[in-house]
């Protein structure tokens, strides 16, 4: 009986020592609970790293907030830094339509209708000088002078609204120049056929040949002409003169 009790003290004395010296294994999970919740309440977006999956104190940029680079700060109450920038220049088409279009082309118009005037009586001013009648020389000397005229005008046309306005100004001068160089040369033929009292055949003067072909070039240049008129002529109401009319 001594022993009986002898080995009951012993047990009580070692269950009082386990229990006294080493925790609960249910101690140990509420403990371990306790040191783990921080981390568990956390809220917001968790990273882990790609390898063990534990969630790290990093977390991703609030996209809310302003992007402004680092180190930069801006004063509301300071005015904004001036620039020397300059506005870019436009290129700004010319007016095709408008009042100073129809005005260059009503201009280039009267020039045209004198030009036709003077061609039209310059063939019955040959035909009165190959007659020997003196009045023709008079009128193949008034269509130089006022060929000299047109020509210089057409020089001083402003083209610039047109479309098309400096090659259809370049075929005029090139036109008016030839006209002048023929009409030139048939008043020297005509001063010098009346003064020989009309002898000799004109076909074979000199200068009446130098117009004739002045007057071919002339028509090639009013033919290039006519053709880049037809289309102001169409816009403005102006007439469409035909080569043989300048």
């Amino acid at each position: 009986m001594l022993f009986s009790l002898a080995a009951a003290t012993f047990a009580l004395a070692l269950t009082w020592w386990f229990v006294a010296v080493r925790p609960a294994p249910a101690n140990e999970a509420a403990q371990s609970r306790q040191g783990q919740a921080p981390v568990l309440a956390t809220t917001g977006p968790q990273q882990g790293d790609g390898a063990s999956g534990a969630v790290t104190d990093e977390t991703s940029p609030d996209p809310t907030t302003d992007a402004e680079s680092p180190g930069t700060t801006t004063d509301p109450a300071s005015p904004a830094p001036e620039t020397n920038e300059t506005p870019p220049e436009t290129d700004e088409a010319p007016d095709r339509a408008g009042p100073a279009a129809a005005r260059q082309a009503q201009d280039m118009n009267k020039l045209l209708s004198s030009s036709s005037s003077a061609r039209s009586s310059l063939s019955l001013a040959i035909a009165s000088t190959s007659r020997c009648e003196p009045d023709g020389v008079d009128t193949i000397q008034e269509i130089t002078a006022s060929r000299r005229d047109q020509l210089a005008a057409a020089k001083d046309l402003s083209v610039t609204a047109l479309a098309g306005g400096a090659e259809l100004k370049d075929a005029l001068v090139d036109a008016l120049s030839a006209s002048y160089d023929a009409d030139a040369a048939f008043l020297t033929w005509a001063r010098q056929h009346v003064s020989e009292d009309c002898a000799g055949e004109i076909t074979e003067d000199r200068d009446y040949r130098r117009g004739l072909d002045r007057s071919e070039t002339a028509q090639t240049a009013k033919r290039r002409f006519a053709e880049a008129w037809r289309p102001i002529a169409e816009t403005y109401d102006l007439p469409a003169w035909k080569p043989s009319q300048i």
